[in-house]
């Protein structure tokens, strides 16, 4: 008997399966809310560039290097969603690690005594964030992110 291990790579989202099948809407939402994430952080990165090429820098080479992190970033999380449809456990750590650093960052926009835009950017961010953590520790998406098979040949 020959037993090969395999990380399914590929959610089966059929009707039969109840909990799959919930998950897919959870999971949808989820990739919007990334994809929104990254929206935010690909606009963040295009200010800075922006201004660099409209005002310059005492440092452009940090502000090149902080557009092409942010590029980086926004990348990571709508791949990071799209591997999440498809059921990846992975993509889940890597998710809920930007949703912690989110949250950090918008307490300190949000409590850093700026301008109310910043106060209100910073709330907007840990908002968008716990709502992200809360999705992904759903018992349906946390379902369909763990699935392994076993074959037998």
């Amino acid at each position: 008997m020959n037993l090969h291990f395999t990380a399914i790579s590929s959610v089966n989202f059929t009707p039969e399966s109840d909990t799959v099948s919930r998950s897919l809407p959870l999971l949808r939402s989820l990739l919007a809310l990334l994809v929104v994430e990254a929206a935010g952080v690909g606009a963040f990165a295009l200010a800075i560039l922006g201004e660099l090429a409209l005002r310059g820098s005492q440092a452009p080479e940090v502000a090149i290097f902080l557009v092409l992190a942010m590029g980086g970033a926004a990348w990571a999380l709508v791949t990071a969603g799209r591997a999440l449809l498809r059921g990846s456990r992975v993509a889940r750590g890597f998710a809920i690690t930007w949703q912690l650093f989110q949250i950090f960052a918008g307490l300190a926009g949000a409590l850093g005594g700026g301008p109310l835009w910043a106060v209100i950017g910073g709330w907007t961010v840990v908002l968008l964030a716990v709502v992200a953590i809360v999705l992904l520790m759903l018992p349906p998406v946390i379902e369909a992110t763990t699935r392994t098979s076993v074959h037998e040949d």
